[in-house]
């Protein structure tokens, strides 16, 4: 499912109708949503919404690693990156089905 299909279902849930001012209200919304994830993220908070998901940063330490194409050992650099989980009631409802 796409941007376009969430924000035409989420027009629909809303106002009951998709129409061009209810599409057009539910993408400012998911732009702004998108804009404090990452402002949030980039700021290194934690984000949790109960019953949905929870993101965080972490750092990933140095690491050691095989470069396939010369076979020589490389010296990977510490690392950031987003560990996204979901709740454990979606992981419930999912494996339900």
């Amino acid at each position: 499912m796409g941007k376009n299909e969430i924000i035409r279902q989420l027009a629909e849930r809303i106002y009951g109708s998709v129409s061009e001012e209810s599409i057009k209200m539910c993408s400012v919304f998911c732009d702004t949503l998108v804009d404090v994830f990452t402002d949030a993220l980039i700021e290194e908070k934690r984000i949790l919404w109960k019953n949905f998901l929870s993101m965080e940063i972490v750092e990933r330490g140095e690491r050691k690693g095989k470069d396939f194409r010369t076979g020589e050992l490389i010296t990977y650099p510490p690392t950031k990156t987003i560990v996204c989980k979901v709740c454990k009631n979606i992981k419930n409802i999912i494996n339900d089905k």
